[in-house]
């Protein structure tokens, strides 16, 4: 099983939002990972993950193996959660609302 290499409870997250591509999804990866101040080392280490894998997989390469993509993210201490297209929209509108008034 993977293990989460970083504590993110600790940091503040970046806007999340509807992943429609491969190229978006590898690049919030990257964000979270430069964020979390990791290297491809580092998620190497703990993952087995090529390095080569994990930057082909931040560069959108749309050939990238789903089970590997899910190990990479959990290192990043990130979930991937499938929902209605609907369900998604009425969540990610009341999770930006929230942070709206958290920063008021």
């Amino acid at each position: 099983m993977t293990e989460k290499i970083t504590n993110r409870d600790k940091l503040t997250s970046p806007g999340y939002g509807a992943i429609r591509s491969p190229g978006g999804l590898g690049a919030l990866a990257r964000a979270e990972r430069k964020r979390q101040q990791l290297t491809l080392d580092a998620i190497y280490s703990t993952t087995g993950l090529s390095t080569r894998f994990l930057s082909e997989f931040e560069r959108g390469k749309p050939n990238a193996s789903l089970g590997r993509v899910m190990e990479a993210l959990q290192a990043l201490g990130l979930e991937m959660v499938v929902l209605p297209r609907e369900t998604a929209q009425r969540f990610l509108a009341r999770q930006a609302s929230e942070e709206k008034s958290s920063d008021a």
